[in-house]
Parts: C-alpha cells; sequence; structure tokens
C-alpha cells in the first residue's frame, strides 16, 4: 500500500492541510532503493519519509487520522470516520493511494457527527504514466459504491498497514508475524538495548507469547502486550514495539507503516541504526513513514525528499500546520539539512520568544529583613520540636 497525497481540513487541528509523497525526477545514486510503483518505474513515490516537527505540529495526529480512514474502510465501519471531527463540526478529507495492482484510488469524503458522505474516484496507471498522468485520468464512480462501504472495500481491496504509536496503537497484532522472526528480532533489538535481557524464549502454555528472564524475574509479552511493563526501564520497553514492528516488516510486504516517536528513550545511534535495518526491510511497494524530534537523523545520507517537517504558525488569527520537504529548498547534494534545519529554513523550530522574559526581567529577591524574620521563624518552630521530643 502506498500513500500518495493527503488533505484534510477540520481534523485533529489540521485545516487545509496538504502533504504530497510523490517526486518528479530521479534521484541518481539514491541509498533507497526501488522508490517507484513496482512495474511502473515512472511512478514514483516516496518510500521513507523522516517527518520532524515541533511538539503539537501534528506528527501524531496525522498519523492518527489515517489510522481512523484505514480502519473505516478496513473495517466498513463508518464510527471511525466520525471520530475525525468534535461534536459541532464538519471535516473533510482527501487521500490518493495505490493498494495492489496498477490502479490508483481516490477517496474523499465530508463528515460531521451524523452523517458520513464518500467519493470515488479510480484510474489505471498506465506504463509510462506518472502520478499527475494517472490524476488526470480518474473517473468517478462514486454512484457505484453510494451508501455502502462494503462496495468500496471491494472496490481498493483490503489495505494493509502498521501503525507503532506509544499512546495510541490498540494493540501490537501479531497473527501475520512469523514466531521466528519475532523472537529473532527480540533478542537482537532487546539485547542491544539491555544486554542484561539476553534470554529470551516462546512460551510453551500461552499462544502468541514470548518470555524474557532476568535474575529469576519472568517478562512476559502475550499477544502483542507487555504485561509487567513497570519492571524494565522506558527505552527497553519501547525496544519491545520497536522489535515488532521491525519484525512486521520482515514478515509482509506491499504495507504502510507509520512508526511514530517510538525512540525517545533510546541512544541516538541506536535510532540511527535500527532505521537503517527499516529501510532495508522495506520491499517493493512498501512505504515507511518514521516520526522523530532526534535531528541527529537529518544527517543520514538520504534523498532531501526524504525529509519532511510540520510547521505551525498563526495565519488570520488561527494556528495552521503546513509541511514542507528539505527538497523544496535544498537543490545542490553538498547541501546540509542539518545546518537548513538548525537556521529554521523550513520553519519548523517553535517560537521560544517567551522564555526570552524569564532571561530579560530579573527575578525579585527578598530583602535582608526579610530573609533573617523567615530565619527567625523556622529556628522558633524547630526549637519547640525539639523541646517537645525532649519531653
Amino acid at each position: 500500500m502506498i500513500i500518495l497525497d493527503v488533505k484534510l481540513n477540520n481534523i485533529y487541528g489540521f485545516d487545509n492541510f496538504h502533504i504530497n509523497f510523490t517526486y518528479p525526477k530521479k534521484v541518481v545514486g539514491s541509498l533507497i532503493e526501488d522508490e517507484h510503483l513496482d512495474g511502473r518505474e515512472r511512478f514514483r513515490y516516496l518510500k521513507a519519509v523522516i517527518l520532524m516537527g515541533a511538539n503539537a505540529a501534528g506528527k501524531t495526529s496525522f498519523g492518527k487520522a489515517l489510522l481512523k480512514i484505514f480502519d473505516a474502510l478496513n473495517e466498513t465501519n463508518e464510527a471511525y470516520f466520525k471520530e475525525l471531527v468534535s461534536a459541532d463540526a464538519t471535516a473533510t478529507f482527501q487521500v490518493d493511494f495505490v493498494n495492489e495492482g496498477f490502479t490508483l484510488h481516490r477517496i474523499s469524503g465530508t463528515v460531521n457527527k451524523q452523517n458520513v458522505e464518500l467519493q470515488y474516484f479510480s484510474a489505471d496507471i498506465g506504463i509510462s504514466d506518472s502520478y499527475e498522468k494517472a490524476v488526470s485520468k480518474l473517473k468517478d464512480h462514486s454512484d457505484e459504491i453510494s451508501g455502502s462501504l462494503k462496495k468500496l472495500k471491494k472496490a481498493v481491496g483490503t489495505l494493509n498497514y502498521r501503525f507503532a504509536y506509544p499512546e495510541i496503537e490498540r494493540s501490537l497484532k501479531l497473527s501475520e508475524i512469523k514466531n521466528e522472526v519475532l523472537l529473532k528480532t527480540l533478542q537482537a533489538v532487546i539485547g542491544t538495548l539491555d544486554p542484561t535481557l539476553t534470554d529470551i524464549s516462546m512460551a510453551k502454555d500461552l499462544k502468541d507469547s514470548f518470555i524474557i528472564r532476568r535474575r529469576g524475574q519472568e517478562i512476559i509479552i502475550q499477544e502483542g502486550k507487555l504485561l509487567n511493563k513497570d519492571i524494565l526501564s522506558s527505552g527497553t520497553a519501547e525496544g519491545i514495539d520497536v522489535s515488532i514492528f521491525l519484525a512486521s516488516m520482515l514478515s509482509s510486504n506491499g504495507s504502510f507503516y507509520y512508526c511514530d516517536e517510538h525512540f525517545s528513550y533510546i541512544q541516538s545511534d541506536i535510532e540511527k541504526r535500527i532505521f537503517g535495518l527499516m529501510l532495508e526491510r522495506l520491499g517493493k511497494n512498501d512505504q515507511l513513514i518514521f516520526t522523530t524530534h532526534n535531528t541527529d537523523m537529518l544527517d543520514l545520507n538520504l534523498p532531501k525528499h526524504s525529509f519532511a517537517f510540520l510547521k505551525k504558525e498563526i495565519d488570520n488569527g488561527k494556528y495552521k500546520v503546513s509541511a514542507v520537504f528539505a527538497s523544496d529548498y535544498l537543490k545542490r547534494n553538498t547541501d546540509s539539512v542539518k545546518c537548513a534545519f538548525e537556521n529554521d529554513v523550513f520553519g519548523s523550530i517553535p517560537d521560544d520568544h517567551l522564555l526570552d522574559e524569564l532571561e530579560a526581567e530579573p527575578i525579585e529577591t527578598a530583602s535582608d529583613e526579610k530573609v533573617k524574620a523567615i530565619s527567625d521563624h523556622f529556628m522558633a518552630k524547630n526549637n519547640r520540636a525539639y523541646k517537645e521530643l525532649a519531653k
């Protein structure tokens, strides 16, 4: 599954938001192989995107919106669409994607708490077609799927995707992951993060379960859930989710992956190394969006279009989120993405002018007389306490 273009309006703080995951020209010598639809070399898409932005810029919310839309389609349940909006709001969205075969799908919707109206368009992708060419051939099939999410699902097929969220993932699905692959991945990742956790095995009596042993303690992972999380450090606990996510990439293909800030408690060099492993595991027609705050990721030798930034600005008195790519600004191979970021070329560094007030205005200090009065008060109080103890 490949996501090509997304528009969100009045959804999770996104107003007239637009992001496109295609690129116009082949990059010579790119470390990311096959950044095109398999069998359609001119139909180019961003296979791996590092998505950065300040806190509350929308990295998690963007993935959450995609997850709701995908779940609604896969489970043919309108309730997921309605979760995109607040009580009195009306929202719109549009998603262009390729699932199986050579068909470009476009689904757009108008949603409120009472009603969901969907439109469906599709176009065959010719052997020489780019994304733009395919878009020009889109035909409206809304009447054919009217009032039936089941008909829409039949038209687009079952969507393959996996989201890794510290806060919103409902469960870490293991059904499509081979047990031996997951075991090997857990041993490698968890053993790297905590060398005392090398004894990892499959549970004999529990379905889809693994046991991590350390000094007489047993840490159980059952059906993707860590049962006794308090025993582990935050970084190691995150590493278990990362292991399951990485193992899923080894066990499937044609999938969309969204890994959201799963390395907050993990060292920078380990994050870079695991991201490199994810890149190696991306198969044909796979796609990965990887959100992070780690600016060391900007040193990776990837195409400029692989780095995206969300920025939040005030527009007519309202905050508006927009997306920019490093390739929009940096045209030469020698241009440094990290240097441009640190100089706020992309406008994604948070505005910290309010903190200047703490530096500009001295904090009022108490007078000597006031300090002496406070000291005398506590000394008298302590003397009374000592006398009580003496009794």
